[in-house]
């Protein structure tokens, strides 16, 4: 099964190959502020063991490893892998990078306490949000937490990722998963989109209930 949406195949996945970091829309050089404050309050905290899903150029996983969490990027880009590693390097931090699938990412069962999604469910194609929800259970360990940052249904209309609705974001996930939080947020403004509304989620996985 294909992950992600046409649109996103055919017009963003060749991006990192074929232009700089600077001339690449969501690259904001930063992490979300919500990530951040995720740091700040402790839920996410040192020795925490991190998948960062869609890592892209490691924006937000040498941050978590900065922070002092042992952190694997996993993208299906080479090119961001690359980036990742600079990146890494710039921070002094040690990153796992894994080229991969992101609905078979190859890491064992069970063996992250969190699971980091920034602004990568949004492009996953809807007959597909069963199937990346399921990794994402497979890969945390019960009670584990899954952090996921995506455009919400208030962003203005355009090109680009899908806006979520909230049953968009919850289906998937509410039959193994608990949610801790989820609302939207106006995030760090871009050139092309000034006012950004997007969605925060915080989910556990069921002890009891793992995905299949």
């Amino acid at each position: 099964m294909q992950a992600f949406t046409d649109r996103w195949v055919s017009g963003f996945a060749k991006l990192y190959e074929e232009n700089p970091l600077a001339q690449i829309s969501w690259f904001t050089g930063t992490v979300s502020p919500v990530l951040a404050d995720l740091v700040i309050d402790g839920t996410l905290a040192r020795g925490q063991r991190v998948v960062d899903l869609g890592c892209g150029a490691g924006v937000a996983a040498a941050f978590l490893a900065r922070h002092g969490m042992t952190v694997t990027g996993v993208d299906a880009s080479a090119t961001a892998l690359a980036a990742a590693e600079q990146l890494a390097a710039l921070y002094g931090v040690e990153l796992e990078l894994i080229q991969a699938d992101l609905l078979k990412t190859t890491l064992p069962d069970e063996s992250a306490d969190v699971v980091n999604d920034s602004f990568i469910y949004h492009n996953v194609r809807p007959e597909a949000r069963a199937a990346y929800a399921a990794e994402v259970g497979r890969i945390l360990k019960p009670g584990g937490l899954f952090v996921m940052v995506g455009f919400s249904d208030r962003m203005t209309p355009g090109s680009g990722p899908i806006r979520l609705t909230s049953d968009d974001v919850l289906d998937p996930f509410l039959p193994g998963f608990e949610v801790e939080e989820l609302r939207r947020f106006r995030n760090l403004p871009t050139e092309a989109r000034p006012d950004q509304w997007h969605w925060l989620g915080v989910f556990r996985k069921r002890a009891q209930t793992p995905l299949a």
